[in-house]
């Protein structure tokens, strides 16, 4: 048993809630103070690339035949949201430079984007009163859409990020149905990943770990975990659903069409 293989009751209890967690509650995700970081300006894109690589004979047609939804967030200044904004196609209902609190949403239905953007509570500003909004970008994507189509939206997203002078933290999840039940298992061997959590139940066998081909992680603990592979049983199908993410799984587990 290789010795960086543990489960813990605990570490399953909070897989299992951030597996559960759909995006727009990414704000109390995000106060729970778990540290996301990434080692590269375009480390989203870098581990999609590595993702679709690994599980592209896993899914029923290919990973393209998968759904891919990705997620940006972080703390920024009016000006860098601004920034971003016109940069990715986005029209703000209301400037961001008054007094009065904002919380609004903007979205791109060409590019399948949407952009959150909400003034920190006074009492949570800290020593992040020089940023003090907080956003969260999605990427949705259709099934059917190629590798490159995506990769060229998500570069899109980070460096118009970069260009903007906002760092923010990323990930994706990726669902559809799986060729062969073993195929979390031999995604995890392609991606050289140690197992660091497990959950299971009738339903949902969820695997948390870490793999060195990642750029992405979350402190999970006292560990730090960057992909986590699912499989769960399609409601009133008796086929499973392969789910991946980076570094965690966010959403619920269907696909909401």
């Amino acid at each position: 048993m290789p010795a960086k293989y543990r489960r813990q009751s605990q570490g399953g209890i909070l897989a299992v809630v951030l597996l559960l967690l759909s995006l727009v509650t990414w704000t109390l995700w995000h106060n729970r103070h778990v540290p996301v970081t990434s080692s590269g300006d375009l480390a989203v894109s870098h581990d999609f690339e590595q993702v679709w690589k690994w599980s592209n004979t896993s899914y029923v047609g290919g990973a393209g035949m998968a759904h891919w939804s990705f997620r940006w967030d972080g703390g920024a200044k009016a000006e860098g949201i601004e920034r971003l904004a016109a940069a990715l196609g986005f029209t703000l209902a209301t400037g961001l430079n008054g007094d009065a609190p904002v919380d609004i949403t903007a979205t791109n239905d060409t590019d399948r984007l949407k952009l959150w953007v909400r003034s920190k509570p006074v009492g949570q500003l800290g020593d992040t009163a020089d940023k003090p909004y907080e956003l969260v970008l999605l990427l949705d994507t259709v099934r059917g859409t190629d590798d490159k189509k995506i990769a060229d939206e998500v570069k899109k997203v980070e460096n118009a990020a970069i260009a903007a002078g906002l760092l923010l933290q990323g990930g994706f999840t990726v669902r559809g149905e799986m060729v062969q039940a073993n195929a979390p298992d031999r995604i995890a061997a392609a991606a050289g990943a140690a197992e660091l959590e497990a959950y299971d139940d009738s339903h949902t066998s969820s695997l948390t770990y870490y793999s060195e081909s990642l750029q992405s992680g979350v402190q999970s603990g006292a560990a730090k975990v960057n992909l986590q592979i699912a499989g769960a049983l399609t409601t009133g199908q008796a086929a499973r659903e392969l789910i991946i993410g980076v570094p965690l799984i966010t959403g619920d587990y269907t696909e909401q069409e």
